[in-house]
Order: structure tokens, then sequence, then C-alpha cells
């Protein structure tokens, strides 16, 4: 089942190259506060890191839909297509925000830290 995240980023592909779209970079970073409910400076890092200035924006945001899904408690275990440094990254960014984010959030992402031995 495919995560609103995702599904929101498909329609924003097609209509871009529709040419209805209009400014991709805002919808993807709009899209993004509206279906991850952590602060806003999780999100900007997020966006920074995965989307702002990338060639093919379009695949960076896949990654970027499988990290919106892994804070939303979502994650594909099974096809697991984040890479090392990735989840090195969430580890960080997790305990920074430790104190601002839900307990079940924390709880759940650093036992798919711990189990891939990142801890």
């Amino acid at each position: 089942m495919e995560s609103p995240f995702y599904k929101g980023l498909k329609k924003i592909k097609k209509n871009h190259f529709a040419g209805t779209g209009n400014d991709i970079e805002k919808d993807i970073k709009e899209m993004l506060y509206r279906n991850l409910d952590v602060e806003k400076g999780i999100c900007d890092d997020l966006y920074f890191r995965y989307c702002e200035g990338k060639e093919n924006l379009f695949d960076s945001a896949e990654i970027l839909a499988d990290i919106v899904d892994l804070f939303n408690c979502q994650y594909d275990e099974d096809a697991d297509p984040l890479s090392k440094e990735d989840w090195l990254y969430i580890r960080n960014i997790v305990n920074a925000s430790a104190d601002d984010m839900d307990m079940d959030v924390i709880t759940y992402i650093m036992r798919l830290i711990v189990d891939r031995g990142l801890y």
C-alpha cells in the first residue's frame, strides 16, 4: 500500500510531465510538512538533505518518501530501501530531537536502527 506522501509525489510528477505542474520543489516541501508530524526544523533538514538542489528531484523525493514512512511508523522493513548513511542520518536526527518527538515514533525508529546494528 502506498503512503499518502508517495501518492502525492506521483501526482506532482504526473502533473509536472503533463505540463500542468507549478513549482515542484514548493509542492514537495508543502506535502512533506503535511505528511510528517515533527518539528518544522526536522522537515527543513530532511528536505535539504534529500531534495534541495538535486539533479533528479523525483528520485531524491522517492527516498524522502521512505523517510516519511519511517517517521510515520509505516516503513517497509522487508524492502528496506534506505542506505546505511540514511540510517545513520536518521539516528542523528532522532538523537538530537528526541525531547520534541513522540515516544512511540522514537521507539519504532530506534528499534529499526538497533536491528541493523547501527547504534
